[in-house]
């Protein structure tokens, strides 16, 4: 990246990137005028002008001055006098940048539905169309042409000499003695008389110096201008001083000679305003001045030379130049203290102040950028670059409106500002009117076409009017002008992505990720850090399109872990949990972390940023527009079993105002009698940006379910076939307000009120009876001994309803980020149970005489409480740059009841008190190699309030927030469970597109609950009900091999093989052995799973996928024996996704070879297809 582009987008775009996750972005379009009456709508117009220019019309009899907004027609003239630019638009949206003493007419076309010749007398040109490009005829006084490109520079000497230097297109040059033809990157000369001849490949950029920006830096009231020399400057000193630099060289008095040394340098710094550095250099030549070599110093860092100076800066004007010369060489912090350092020096030169206002906004501080541009533009009030750099501001707080206004007065004061029309151009776009926008998205590139960055945004706006060829024109451009610039690699990889080209996707992004730290010219170390978490992000999404879950997984994480408030980062982390929970809740493992992702994600993103639909996921979050309107998505999925997957989300921005509607519906019929699960969820998500730093976030959902026995069994027919759950939670409400007091600090606070009611119904329940044994005849027999009963009536109900509130600060300052909140939640839980049984039935032993048989019948009622109290603080820590560490403390304090869950229950309650510390490293000893680790414990909740959290949930990617680890089917709930885990991985990229992932992790849980049960002690009837303590110790142990490869540019294979060793200690401590065996038991299972799968994708849209899955597994300590079971399922998909994926359908067989199973659910496996499975699937947003 030269460090002429550098200055460029560090004088005019440092902040541009920092308000990528609000506005991204922004600068400018023309003045928009009305035409003139009569105007033809196939007229060019003159876009911007700087110093003389002059238009001869036809029919006229002299030159006469021009204006902005000047309608042209086919046989007007323009021309541009000594030190003067302009720019023209042509009729085909074509941009015309014509350099100092260049003379062009426009001639009319050759034919109708062609664009305008051009005639080029003498001068220089540039030329660039990306709207409609085509041929297009020029001539010139020794030469001809036809040019079939869209970039080109066109220079014509005095003598008529002709160089025509191609950017992108082809050319044929010719004359009365021949002709060449020209193809990217080649110049042709032409000379009178001679046959026209072709160069070597040259760089264009050396051909384009007189377009290069050179900052204004000079404090004029430090020259020491002699009374006279300040008379006779007056005007040009005054139009300085407003920061007015095209007026200042115009108002310099026309044949003046400047003498002094102090003159001298006054001009220079005139004549760099307009790009005339060789005018300049050679004005300074025999001046010897600090204020000339600050003048020297800003030349040589946008030369790419910075050379540092060895004497201290002693006046405004070094301590500017400085900046510019600190910053070249990547050293942003010292910069902006130079910055600060000149305003100090001279507290009333506004250059100065608007500098530090674009270094401040290079940090993301708002605050301090917009108090030091707001001094800067007052005291200088027609610096262009500081009324831009308002816009920016305006649009990052939704104020649109006046943003426009903004960059119109910087365009009106320098039509050469490319910042100025790439802002209004953003706002068009955010306003809807993708059209202007472009247009001026264009003229921007075409203004300054050595900036790199504005080909980025070209194309990205190209990628939008789905016209993929000219988009990766741009930003192919955009990669050879700047190759060390990564974001045209980010966009080409989305683009990539959106044309299904998942591989080219995959290597593009991951070298922009290699590049990332290149933008340390503008961007601040925290800054960068926040670009790579949207690359890992972005990264992670498409992993997951090339079949790498794994490696998406990691890449999101770390991408939390680079910048904890990107919300992003959050997002994918979501997603990537998402494909891994079970919407039938039956393991609820990974359900605690995909809602608290999805939950900050929400919080930390600005309106608009994001959809908040938890349904739009397949699709690009780092976008460069923003657009008010609507939108909507829908997913439906189909299969032959007479199963339905439905979800339809509905999704609106409007200013500083964005609300998204989901529905999801879930009916499947299930694999045995009574297996049937049918749910409905509404969300509705409104988000309200306060302030430019406030915001706040609303959202209402409600939750119905009917179900029956969805447990896991490894022998189906012990499933129930009489249990009928229905589960209601209506309303849940939520309010979120997130304060960004700067990128480096942030404070969420969240609160939520949970309603939750669950109903069972059971016509055939089991209960345990503890049978109490009376001394005998002297004989001591076993205290009591255990009988199971059949045949129950159960009737259960519990309301729940619970308050959560939480508060959380983020602090972010490189190297460090510190995260630390409280959570007090209180919820009350009403719980009616009824047993009931028949005559005899219940105890079956038991005969009482004189009483008669009666039925038994036992109705409870309970009320008990949830109180529950969380603090903690986690802290990063990059100790070096492969090195980052994680330490981490909470502490908890948990009231809960003993027994709301299993009849007989009991009002009775138990509290927990738990210190849990937790620690981690991410290791980077080589480019694409990471040794990472993490222990943490954590102590778990008791119902749906255990997903209502902020608190981080991963460290160094190892998931540290369960609802549960043991999985249901075997337990159910257990609640006040307290969770340790501790992993190790190593993840490995090779340059070969080959990537492995080895980790292991055991996991343990330990937890006690009461188990209502009844005790009859012989003689009172009915028995009367109790509990007994039930403890669960439960550990799992598990070792992951992942290898991914991507082969060629359409195909992935991908292996993945894990195996898991369960071991449960299920114990009744007030049960001896010897009066039920069951009171100790000891289960374990291994299970060993190998997932082999093919995936081949095309840029037309179609993809196919195939999969093969094969489980073994033992098990022990089950009475009657579960041996286990070894098999292998097959899956085939075949699909097309439509342009820019706004749909995809999919087809596919789950099963091929229709083979059941038998699992024990002890280790934790996704439900499989028991029979062979046909599905259809179709998708769409918009």
């Amino acid at each position: 990246m030269s460090v002429e582009q550098n200055l460029y987008e560090g004088t005019r775009l440092k902040t541009v990137k920092t308000i990528l996750v609000g506005f991204l972005l922004a600068a400018g379009t023309v003045l928009a005028a009305q035409p003139p009456a009569g105007a033809s709508p196939h007229d060019s117009v003159l876009l911007s002008l700087e110093g003389k220019v002059e238009v001869w019309r036809v029919g006229a009899a002299q030159w006469l001055p021009a204006r902005t907004n000047l309608h042209l027609a086919a046989g007007d003239r323009v021309r541009t006098g000594l030190r003067s630019r302009a720019a023209v638009q042509l009729s085909d949206l074509s941009v015309l940048r014509l350099n100092q003493l260049t003379t062009i007419e426009i001639q009319p076309a050759a034919e109708a539905g062609r664009p305008h010749s051009l005639e080029m007398k003498s001068g220089t040109l540039y030329f660039f169309n990306r709207e409609r490009p085509s041929e297009m005829r020029f001539r010139t006084p020794v030469a001809s042409g036809a040019i079939r490109g869209t970039e080109f520079i066109l220079a014509v000497a005095e003598d008529g000499r002709t160089e025509v230097t191609l950017v992108d297109g082809k050319v044929d040059l010719s004359n009365e003695a021949g002709q060449v033809s020209l193809a990217n990157g080649e110049q042709g000369i032409v000379e009178a008389g001679q046959v026209p001849r072709k160069t070597a490949v040259i760089q264009t950029i050396n051909l384009m110096q007189w377009a290069l920006y050179y900052p204004g830096v000079l404090d004029p009231d430090e020259l020491g201008l002699s009374p006279e020399e300040q008379q006779s400057l007056a005007g040009s000193l005054n139009a300085y001083r407003t920061g007015d630099l095209l007026a200042a060289q115009a108002n310099y008095p026309e044949g003046r000679i400047a003498n002094s040394p102090a003159e001298r340098t006054y001009r220079a710094a005139t004549l760099l305003a307009i790009g005339q550095v060789d005018e300049a250099d050679a004005m300074l030549k025999p001046v010897s001045s600090p204020l000339a070599d600050a003048l020297r110093e800003v030349v040589a860092a946008v030369k790419n030379q910075p050379a540092s100076r060895a004497t201290e800066p002693a006046t405004a004007t070094e301590w500017m130049a400085r900046s510019y010369s600190l910053q070249a060489r990547s050293s942003l912090a010292e910069a902006r203290q130079a910055a600060a350092a000149a305003t100090k020096k001279s507290p009333h030169f506004g250059f100065a102040w608007v500098r530090l206002a674009e270094l401040e906004f290079s940090f993301g501080r708002t605050d301090a950028a917009r108090a030091a541009l707001e001094k800067g533009v007052q005291l200088s009030p027609r610096h262009a670059q500081g009324l831009a750099l308002k816009g920016f501001v305006l649009a990052a707080r939704n104020q649109i409106a006046s943003a426009l206004a903004e960059f119109d007065r910087a365009i009106a004061i320098d039509g050469g500002l490319g910042n100025a029309w790439l802002g209004r151009g953003l706002c068009h776009i955010r306003q809807g009117h993708a059209a202007e926008g472009r247009k001026d998205l264009q003229v921007a590139a075409a203004l300054e076409p050595q900036r790199a960055l504005f080909r980025s945004y070209l194309g990205k706006a190209w990628s939008h009017t789905r016209d993929h060829g000219r988009a990766e024109k741009e930003l192919d451009l955009a990669k050879k002008l700047d190759p060390n610039d990564p974001t045209a690699w980010l966009y080409s990889a989305l683009l990539a992505q959106q044309d299904n080209r998942v591989n080219e996707a995959v290597r593009d992004l991951e070298r922009s990720q290699e590049l990332n730290d290149n933008r340390s010219l503008f961007r601040s170390r925290l800054l960068l850090d926040q670009d790579r978490a949207v690359r890992s992000a972005n990264l992670a999404g498409i992993y997951r399109d090339a079949g790498m879950t794994d490696v998406g997984v990691r890449e999101a994480a770390r991408a939390v872990s680079y910048d904890y408030a990107n919300y992003s980062a959050h997002l994918f982390l979501a997603d990537s949990y998402y494909d891994l929970i079970d919407f039938k809740t039956v393991n609820l493992r990974y359900e605690t972390p995909w809602q608290s992702e999805l939950l900050l994600a929400n919080l930390l993103a600005p309106v608009g940023a994001a959809h908040l639909s938890q349904n739009v996921s397949q699709q690009e979050y780092s976008r460069l527009f923003q657009r008010d309107g609507l939108g909507l998505s829908s997913s439906t999925e189909y299969s032959s079993r007479g199963d339905w997957i439905q979800h339809a989300s509905q999704h609106g921005t409007f200013g500083g105002t964005a609300y998204a509607i989901d529905v999801n519906y879930l009916s499947q019929r299930g694999y045995q009698a009574n297996n049937d699960f049918e749910q409905t969820v509404l969300t509705g998500k409104f988000k309200q940006q306060l302030t430019e730093k406030d915001s706040l976030l609303f959202q209402v959902d409600s939750y119905d379910a009917r179900y029956g026995d969805l447990a896991q069994y490894y022998t189906q027919t012990n499933a129930s076939r009489t249990l009928r759950v229905n589960e209601k939670q209506q309303p849940n409400l939520l309010l979120g307000y997130h304060r960004e007091w700067s990128p480096e600090s942030h404070t969420l606070f969240l609160f939520r009120r949970l309603d939750n009611t669950f109903t069972q119904d059971d016509t055939a329940a089991r209960m345990v009876t503890l049978y109490h044994n009376p001394p005998s005849g002297g004989v001591t027999p076993p205290p009591y001994f255990v009988r199971t009963f059949d045949g129950f009536g159960l009737g259960y109900d519990s309301e729940l309803t619970a308050y959560s509130a939480e508060l959380q600060q983020i602090w972010q300052r490189h190297p460090y980020t510190v995260i630390a909140g409280m959570r007090y939640q209180r919820g009350d839980i009403g719980v009616r149970s009824r047993l009931t049984h028949a005559p005899m039935g219940f105890p079956g032993v038991i005969f009482t005489p004189g009483f008669p048989p009666q039925p038994f019948d036992l109705p409870q009622t309970a009320g008990n409480t949830l109180e529950r109290v969380t603090g903690y603080a986690y802290y990063l820590w990059q100790l070096c740059e492969p090195l980052q560490l994680t330490a981490g403390l909470s502490g908890d304090y948990l009231n809960y009841p003993r027994n709301s869950e299993v009849p007989p229950i009991n009002s009775q309650q138990d509290d927990r008190t738990q210190v849990s510390p937790k620690a981690g490293f991410l290791y980077q000893p080589w480019k694409n190699t990471t040794f990472r680790g993490a222990y943490s414990r954590s102590l778990g909740g008791v119902y749906y309030d255990a997903n209502v959290r902020l608190e981080p949930t991963q460290i160094a990617g190892f998931n540290q927030a369960f609802r549960s680890l043991l999985p249901e089917s075997v337990a159910g709930l257990v609640p006040g469970t307290q969770f340790d885990q501790v992993g190790l991985g190593l993840d490995q990229k090779f340059n070969t597109g080959t990537y492995v992932g080895l980790t292991g992790e055991i996991l343990w849980s330990s937890g006690a609950r009461d188990v209502g049960v009844f005790n009859y002690d012989g003689t009172t009837v009915p028995p009367p009900a109790g509990a007994t303590t039930e403890e669960l110790d439960f550990r799992e142990r598990s070792l992951t091999l992942t290898i991914n490869q991507l082969v060629g540019n359409n195909f992935s294979l991908g292996a993945r093989y894990r195996v898991s060793d369960a071991h449960l200690r299920d114990r009744l401590p007030g049960i001896p052995v010897s009066a039920f065996a069951g009171a100790d038991r000891v289960l374990s299972a291994t299970l060993h799973q190998l997932d082999l799968y093919a995936l081949a994708y095309h840029r037309c849209g179609f993809f196919g996928e195939f999969d093969a899955v094969w489980n073994s597994q033992s098990n022990g300590g089950y009475s009657p024996a579960e041996p286990g079971d070894s098999f292998w399922q097959m899956n085939l998909f075949v699909g097309y996704r439509f342009a820019r994926r706004h749909a995809e359908v999919r087809l596919g067989v789950l099963n091929l070879a229709g083979r059941d199973y038998s699992l024990n659910p002890l280790t934790l496996y996704t439900e499989l297809p028991r029979e062979r499975t046909f599905v259809a699937s179709l998708k769409f947003w918009f």
